[in-house]
């Protein structure tokens, strides 16, 4: 960000003026209805009050330390074998002695028995009860139970967990063939993750050799697998391979693609694109497991056993870090943030997608995976190349105090084609925000020589310190990499400038803000967020250089030149400006509500 500081501040004014709901001239001279106005809403008067308001430049940087290293972290319960999908079941149903609910068994990966040995073996039990033998995979079956036999199933010492046959998760991510110009390297270019990899010799490549091994970082993603034969990920790069839904392969693939962009972005080399489509990490090795049978069939029971695979696997292979870019909104798992502190306490980082809603986002969507205290799961925000700084409206939202932990781009971001040997695709999505911090996290091992204490930096976006949408706020790579190297040399700048707003506004209220536009090469992005979970409903509203908003005694929304008036809790305007000078930039609110608005672009206060 830049560095420059701007002090001059915009006088408060307050002023009353008729709203005129159009069927006033518009800009080009035509009468025009509320038919033809699509941003005409209800207000609580017929009377608006204008309120000129100030704002700020910010450059607060803050850091979020997570620390692997101390000495003591969550005393950890054993977790009940009966999952919460199962319980609940259970608990809404009060079944009769011999009534039957189908059941999801899910095998330890370890037991040394196979499902069909073990169904064999407690033949009283599965006798004529078998549903799906198939079921999640290699370790899993459906049966229809009573009661009494599920609580037999829970004291055998093969069964990893019981659950039913909906309890499952999806990937997070959609393709976005619109977009083919910027790529992988813009998101790295403009995070300063790109620079920091240069300016402190970092790729992840830990111990120096030519060869991936244990010794460099590495990284497991656990998703729809990761394709091997692809150019970015080839070389022995996948240093260890777990399938849990087809459990005889022994080679890495992916049949669904998923997973291989979600690695490609943390450690892909590039190598079918040099110098454009290099991964956060290109030096560092990965570990792929395997968990979906499609984009929509997750199994948390494969999740779960998954998770404890990877810390009993943490010294053959090195895991240093989990990538998630899987889940579901819905309450806390118990199980699963037993399973990360776990990991934590092995000194294992995981990282998960704060998750995606199609259409937008509101509050309390918030991946389940995302709400354990000791994971890090990342928000979703564009990147300047992408018409950013701004939170994807899609990006999941925590309610009350509980959000996501930070915000990376994962909007457009183009990387590792499954099964195409060297091409790509674009995806936009939390699921590629959240391989950019495991990434960074593995550049941070090397530069830090290995210390467990990650020392992130953060820029503070949306309401002061942290929130329920960007977390801790937006991160600064190249500054995270120079604080884990130690260094006092090297800076960064991405040319664009941070400039926000946090008020209250009243009903029947527009706060109007000047902001300068000092050049026509940069979007302008203006990011509005509603911190109300009432569904407090506020629209944002641009005039160009030389209209007033005022006129006559009256507002003129129909000459402004941007609008955006949806029902979510957040409004994004982002263009690129045809000329500079003074913008006016208005919040106009039908409800009583708090708010936040950041601006993002080669901008200043005027």
């Amino acid at each position: 960000m830049n560095s420059k500081k701007f002090v001059k501040r915009i006088s408060l004014c307050v002023l009353s003026c008729l709203l005129v709901l159009p069927a006033t001239v518009s800009a080009n001279g035509v009468q025009i209805t509320p038919d033809h106005f699509p941003f005409i809403k209800s207000l609580p008067t017929p009377e608006v009050q204008v309120n000129l308001m100030d704002s700020e430049s910010d450059l607060t940087e803050t850091s979020l330390s997570i620390n692997l290293n101390r000495m003591e972290y969550n005393t950890l319960a054993v977790p009940s074998k009966i999952l919460d999908k199962l319980k609940d079941r259970l608990q809404s149903k009060a079944l009769y002695a011999q009534e039957k609910i189908e059941v999801s068994i899910m095998l330890k990966y370890d037991a040394v028995v196979t499902k069909e040995e073990f169904i064999e073996r407690e033949w009283e039990i599965f006798n004529g009860n078998i549903t799906d033998l198939n079921g999640f995979g290699g370790y899993s079956f459906f049966a229809a139970l009573t009661a009494d036999e599920i609580e037999q199933l829970v004291h055998l010492e093969e069964i990893a967990s019981l659950s039913t046959p909906d309890d499952v998760v999806s990937v997070y991510g959609e393709p976005d063939e619109h977009q083919s110009e910027v790529y992988l390297n813009g998101a790295t270019e403009m995070t300063g993750i790109k620079k920091g990899r240069s300016d402190y010799g970092v790729t992840g490549n830990r111990d120096g050799k030519a060869s991936y091994s244990k010794n460099d970082s590495v990284i497991a993603v656990i998703d729809t697998g990761i394709d091997g034969g692809h150019i970015d990920l080839s070389g022995g790069k996948i240093l260890g391979w777990k399938d849990f839904v087809n459990t005889s392969s022994t080679t890495a693939y992916d049949d669904l693609g998923h997973g291989t962009h979600v690695a490609s972005i943390a450690a892909g080399t590039g190598a079918g694109d040099p110098g454009v489509e290099t991964g956060v990490a290109p030096g560092a090795a990965l570990v792929g497991i395997k968990v979906c049978s499609s984009n929509t069939n997750c199994s948390t029971q494969n999740i779960l056993n998954a998770m404890d695979w990877v810390i009993a696997n943490k010294d053959t292979y090195g895991i240093d870090i989990i990538n998630m870019s899987i889940g579901s909104s819905g309450s806390t798992n118990a199980s699963f943030c037993n399973k990360v502190s776990s990991a934590a306490n092995n000194g294992i980082l995981t990282v998960v997608a704060a998750g995606n809603t199609s259409g937008g986002s509101d509050y309390g969507s918030l991946n389940l995976f995302a709400k354990c205290s000791d994971v890090l799961s990342v928000a979703n925000v564009a990147d300047p190349y992408e018409g950013g700084w701004y939170l994807n409206p899609s990006s999941n939202r925590g309610t009350g105090s509980v959000g996501p932990t930070l915000a990376a781009p994962g909007t457009s971001i183009r990387a590792a084609k499954a099964n195409s040997t060297s091409e790509y695709i674009t995806y936009s999505g939390t699921s590629m925000a959240s391989p950019m911090i495991a990434g960074l996290a593995a550049l941070m091992l090397q530069a830090s020589n290995g210390s467990l204490n990650y020392d992130f930096k953060i820029e503070d976006y949306g309401m002061s310190g942290y929130d329920k949408v960007y977390g801790n706020g937006l991160i600064l790579g190249h500054q995270t990499i120079k604080a884990a190297s130690g260094s006092s040399t090297g800076s960064f700048d991405n040319y664009r400038n941070h400039i926000r707003a946090q008020t209250n506004i009243a009903a029947s209220n527009i706060n109007l803000y000047n902001i300068k536009v000092n050049s026509t090469d940069a979007y302008f992005a203006n990011t509005l967020i509603i911190n109300n979970e009432n569904g407090a409903d506020l629209d944002l509203f641009i005039w160009k250089p030389g209209v007033e908003p005022i006129q006559n005694g009256q507002l003129r929304l129909d000459l402004a030149i941007q609008s955006s008036a949806g029902d979510l809790p957040q409004e994004t305007i982002s263009f690129k400006p045809t000329a500079t000078g003074n913008y006016t930039i208005g919040v106009l609110a039908y409800d009583s509500a708090t708010y936040a608005l950041d601006w993002a672009g080669q901008i200043s206060i005027p």
